[in-house]
């Protein structure tokens, strides 16, 4: 297995110092979404628009793959209180 690097950008780069090892390609794909869905998910609530966006970078450095994660909320015909 390979060890690859989850790099967060939200407000911030986020750097990740100890990677994680995965079997393939597959599965760095599937650590990123549910890192972006889970992040979503719990910071969301206070925002209108959150872009949320992972690096996912190799033992060399070598990026491998970009995600990005952009949730929009808007209300509709909401009375003010």
């Amino acid at each position: 297995m390979a060890r690859y690097f989850f790099e967060i950008e939200k407000g911030g780069l986020h750097k990740d110092e100890t990677g994680t090892e995965c079997r393939d390609l597959d599965e760095v794909r599937a650590i990123a979404v549910r890192t972006l869905t889970g992040i979503a998910g719990e910071e969301s609530v206070a925002h209108e628009r959150h872009t949320i966006a992972i690096v996912v970078r190799d033992a060399t450095g070598a990026s491998v793959l970009d995600a990005t994660l952009t949730l929009t909320t808007a209300w509709s015909n909401r009375a003010e209180a």
